[in-house]
């Protein structure tokens, strides 16, 4: 289908579904439910109580006096009124056409258990536990108590089935988390902000770090003061979002409260004294008539680096060999091997995000809507240290001692989205626009171009990432009177429009030529010893080349349906479909069909079924360059560093190997599982899934030109040192099969409330089948696909799928409040991980661990609050390599390949909090 035909075709759905649906059969009348909500005790107003009708999307939330209004379809409804610490109330209201109706709850104060109305996962208003589908909510009370600074980090703490660590000597990935949800990659999982789809970073993971070849969202440029809750579907939703969401789904939703100035600022220090961080943050805001609101955060963070390599074991003077003679050589120049230590660590990072969410009444039923905000991150980190003796990469008149290259980084992150949002005889319409765009530069210091010779500048305008998205949504829901035959009955609909563009920069042509420009006639370069050019471009990173440029767009066009009823008070069923078509390579249809039944009173059985599928993205097709990585020496065992060709999807080089054009990702997800609530103050639900993916995208293993053949292709590139390369394709298939289980309980002690809460993830990848593309195998092989299976994949490669993340993963926490006074402790188990080099005889395994989190707080007058506390409070380290090889001459103390939670250790920290 050509793309103005689905135009055409989307445009019909919404005038089409009004001519079929005709009044008779629809409720087109409307009514207005209004009240007040207090507080049974005092008999006080309540702000900030969620009052939502439930079956349908529509809800609010109370005015500072109370106060709330909904307009809702004629007819019969159940309206519930929550908020944290007060049991929940539901009340039954008959609305007739055209009339007022009043509804005042009284909540009573207790530690009963409720669920929060959530948007993600369905488009009607549900609790978590009514869901037919597992939703995890971390409220901003949870964000506020962590000790980590950054969403990535809250969500690895609070929710068993996500992943996310610091990396380190990952070039640009130092510098934005790869993160996984239910054991998948970081581009498998779609992020919304209060709804809205949210672009992803401009940076592509192309080192040997977990999410290698994959780009995600950078959820670390949200300023966690601007959120109300996280909501996170854990489950496959591409059929009701679009490409991504194969893991799941994880909704941001911003605050919206008008009645205070919430002021936060923490410091704290790593166990090994550095990594030391501030933090500050502002939320304001103020209302706007009787139900609009504007509301902005501030927030500024500074990080200083960690350090967890060793003391340098190897030689480091040319023409010095063995430890004894290194070691007098140091001595005599009143040197220590320390001089020459790489640093292997956290990052470096100042952060400084503004975000704004505000709503503006249009009339009685309808609301114009804006949010957004931008983010600048500044980083620093390092690469492997250019010891003297590496006579190709150092210039000695410039660093007669070597050096530690550092790659400085500048993150720019923008996003805007506005549009309208009510309701007109029955019909709930929302239609609104966003735009986003991350960009990310790169700048090389400390370092130099060995090939410049004396010459060479000491830093580089390495050249720059850009990606942006707008992305405009219709979504519609429209109640269904069935007469009563139905408890509810909801038919939904849309369609989505998206552009995307992705750009890589030309850095200066210092940090990529050889020498003044290349081996010409009349060229300088400087050489080594034997006569060889010197290594080109910047150590550590070389610029991209003005042949690496590219400047990409593609639209995409969608449109989606489907129903979600309640047929009863046990049984709920949702039915949906949607199809997308995408200007570089096709469409694509996908269903989903979900349902939940309650056998017995607080007791369901829940399970979907769906498919799936991710669109690669315009990084995976364009991204081309030249890198240096340091891969084991097939003679020695040691790690070199060797420059490697990326060559996009589309390019000559790529068609030469046999690479054929990148296609989509498809998928098929399994859930299962029940709810339980034996007694109103505790909750329990368990999901099994199963989740397999056929093509999935990976960055392929490296061509060496050790083989005459890639040596042929490779050698245009001779002048840029290329000695291998690395490709996108659609190479492999998985399986994944896992058990999420989640515990609540909550109860009255003494004077104050204890909650304690339990989650489980246990999760397991196989690559099921590595598939070789029939062109590399004629080119490389004869036609024998097994002779190529592991210069496609390696057992690298898939250690990195298989066994990089924890299998098993648990927390137990617990929160006691009184009065003044709140403590919480967590414990979270991460299982052992297993890492697999290319030789067997390197392979390691690295025990479970447990750590500890404590945090105590007190409020010493009215909204001054203190705290403090740790994360990892014993300061818990990973453990250790074990085999030198993989030590490397003890740069790397612990793996850098395969991680549980990352090697910084523990946190300690203070915090002061103020609401005015």
């Amino acid at each position: 289908m050509s793309l103005r035909m689905l135009a055409a075709t989307t445009l019909a759905i919404l005038p089409l579904a009004v001519t079929v649906l005709q009044p008779s059969t629809l409720n087109a009348q409307t009514g207005t439910i209004l009240g007040r909500v207090t507080a049974a005790e005092t008999m006080l107003p309540l702000d900030g109580v969620n009052v939502a009708v439930l079956g349908m999307m529509r809800g609010t939330a109370t005015s500072s006096d109370g106060s709330y209004r909904l307009q809702v379809p004629a007819g019969v409804h159940r309206v519930s009124a929550r908020l944290l610490g007060f049991a929940v109330v539901e009340q039954s209201v008959t609305v007739p056409a055209g009339a007022t109706v009043t509804v005042n709850f009284d909540l009573a104060k207790g530690a009963l258990l409720f669920d929060e109305i959530v948007v993600v996962g369905s488009r009607t208003a549900r609790t978590a536990l009514e869901s037919p589908v597992p939703v995890d909510v971390i409220s901003a009370a949870e964000v506020r108590a962590s000790g980590q600074s950054e969403i990535n980090q809250i969500l690895a703490t609070v929710v068993p089935a996500f992943n996310a660590t610091y990396h380190t000597i990952g070039d640009g990935t130092d510098h934005v988390n790869p993160a996984s949800l239910r054991g998948l990659g970081p581009d498998q999982v779609l992020v919304l902000i209060n709804g809205k789809r949210r672009h992803s970073s401009a940076l592509l993971h192309v080192n040997g770090t977990f999410g290698r070849g994959t780009v995600g969202v950078d959820l670390n440029a949200i300023p966690t003061a601007s959120i109300e809750r996280i909501e996170v579907l854990r489950d496959g939703a591409a059929a009701q979002y679009g490409s991504d969401a194969i893991a799941g789904v994880i909704n941001i939703v911003l605050k919206d409260q008008t009645s205070s100035i919430q002021i936060n600022s923490t410091a704290g220090i790593t166990g090994e004294g550095d990594g030391e961080q501030t933090k500050t943050d502002v939320n304001y805001g103020f209302q706007i008539g009787d139900r609009g609101f504007f509301n902005v955060t501030g927030e500024f963070t500074d990080r200083e680096r960690t350090d967890r390599s060793g003391t340098w074991t190897g030689d480091i003077f040319p023409g010095i060999a063995g430890t004894a003679a290194t070691d007098a050589e140091l001595a005599a120049r009143g040197l220590t091997r320390d001089d020459f230590t790489m640093k292997t660590g956290q990052s470096e990072a100042t952060v400084a995000s503004a975000f704004m969410n505000t709503s503006v009444p249009l009339s009685e039923n309808s609301e114009f809507y804006a949010f957004g905000g931008l983010t600048h991150r500044q980083g620093r980190a390092t690469g492997f240290f250019r010891l003297p003796d590496s006579e190709a990469r150092v210039v000695p008149e410039i660093h007669p001692l070597g050096f530690l290259p550092e790659i400085h980084t500048e993150i720019q992150d923008r996003s805007f989205s506005a549009g309208v949002a009510g309701s007109r005889n029955g019909w709930d319409v929302d239609l609104g626009v966003t735009h986003g765009t991350n960009s990310f530069q790169f700048n090389i210091e400390n370092t130099n171009n060995a090939s410049l010779g004396a010459a060479s500048p000491t830093t580089f305008d390495a050249g720059r990432l850009e990606f942006g998205q707008t992305t405009g949504n219709l979504d519609i829901v429209r109640l269904i009177d069935t007469q009563g035959a139905l408890r509810s009955l909801s038919l939904v609909l849309g369609s989505e429009f998206r552009i995307e563009n992705y750009e890589i920069r030309a850095g200066e042509a210092g940090s990529w030529q050889l020498g003044n420009g290349g081996p010409i006639p009349g060229v300088d370069f400087d050489t080594t010893s034997s006569g060889a050019p010197k290594a080109a471009g910047s150590q550590v990173f070389p610029g991209f080349q003005p042949s690496n440029e590219v400047n990409r767009f593609r639209n995409s066009i969608g449109a989606y349906a489907g129903l979600e009823s309640q047929i009863s008070d046990q049984v709920v069923v949702d039915v949906g479909g949607r199809f997308e078509n995408y200007s570089d390579f096709g469409s694509r249809f996908i269903g989903k069909l979900s349902a939940r039944f309650e056998v017995a009173p607080n007791f369901a059985l829940r399970g979907a079924v769906s498919t799936g599928f991710r669109a690669p993205s315009l990084h995976q097709v364009w991204f081309n360059n030249v890198s240096t990585q340091f891969v084991v020496d097939a003679v020695t065992g040691a790690l070199e560093p060797s420059q490697v060709l990326t060559a996009n999807n589309r390019s000559r080089v790529a068609q030469a190997f046999g690479i054929p054009d990148l296609e989509e990702e498809t998928s098929v997800n399994f859930s299962a599982g029940f709810t339980a609530r034996p007694t109103p103050d505790f909750s329990i639900t368990a999901d099994f899934y199963r989740i397999t993916i056929d093509d999935r995208i990976v960055l392929t293993s490296r061509f060496t030109d050790a083989d005459p053949i890639v040596a042929s292709i490779l050698a245009p590139f001779s002048t840029s040192g290329v000695s291998q390369a690395q490709f996108f394709a659609n190479s492999v298939d998985t399986k994944t099969n896992g058990v999420d289980v989640v515990l609540a309980y909550a109860t009255v002690l003494g004077d104050g409330i204890l909650n304690l809460t339990g989650a489980a993830n246990f999760t397991d990848t196989d690559v099921r089948r590595i598939n070789i593309p029939q062109g590399v195998a004629d080119q490389f092989a004869g036609g024998d696909l097994d002779a190529v299976r592991s210069t496609i994949f390696n057992r690298e490669e898939q250690n990195r799928l298989e066994d990089a993340l924890p299998r098993q993963k648990f927390n137990i926490g617990a929160r006691y409040t009184v009065a003044r006074f709140a403590v919480g402790a967590r414990v979270n188990y991460f299982g052992s991980i297993e890492y697999k080099p290319t030789s067997v005889a390197n392979d390691e395994t690295f025990s479970a661990k447990t750590l500890f989190d404590l945090d105590l707080s007190y409020e010493i007058t009215g909204g001054l609050r203190l705290s403090a506390g740790a994360v990892n409070i014993f300061n818990t380290f990973p453990d250790e390599h074990q085999l030198d090889a993989n030590r490397s001459n003890e740069r790397f103390i612990f793996s850098r390949r395969v991680t549980q939670f990352g090697m910084n250790g523990g946190f300690y920290f203070g915090r002061v909090q103020l609401n005015l």
